[in-house]
């Protein structure tokens, strides 16, 4: 009866089987990670486009506000201003005034004078 029992038993090929399951395994595995990293593209494109509008956007007003600075801080802008009574001026006190230009010495009796320009040979 033994014989008979084996003619009935359908045989697996275990080895064949793990491979297979492996082998699908690992395409649908890689699968999965081509279409994340395709979306992730995606998504980083439209996040970065989103960036470069905003740059552009910022310049646009950093330019808007030079020409701004530019016409307040005109002479022509400050005059109508002090004419309007929104600036006042005050004179500068003499004793207020730092002169930058050296004095002017007498010259020296034997003659010799000092240069200005002491440059360091190299």
């Amino acid at each position: 009866m033994r014989a008979a029992q084996r003619k009935n038993v359908n045989r697996v090929n275990a080895a064949a089987l793990a491979r297979w399951i492996v082998l699908t395994g690992f395409f649908a595995l890689a699968g999965l990670c081509y279409v994340y990293l395709t979306l992730q593209l995606h998504h980083l494109g439209d996040r970065r486009k989103a960036l470069e509008n905003e740059i552009v956007s910022l310049r646009q007003q950093y330019d808007v506000a030079n020409v701004q600075i530019a016409a307040l801080t005109s002479r022509n802008a400050l005059q109508r201003r002090l004419k309007e009574g929104y600036l006042r001026m005050v004179p500068i006190a003499e004793q207020n005034i730092v002169r930058l230009t050296p004095a002017h010495l007498p010259p020296p009796e034997d003659g010799a004078r000092q240069a200005a320009n002491t440059r360091v040979s190299r």
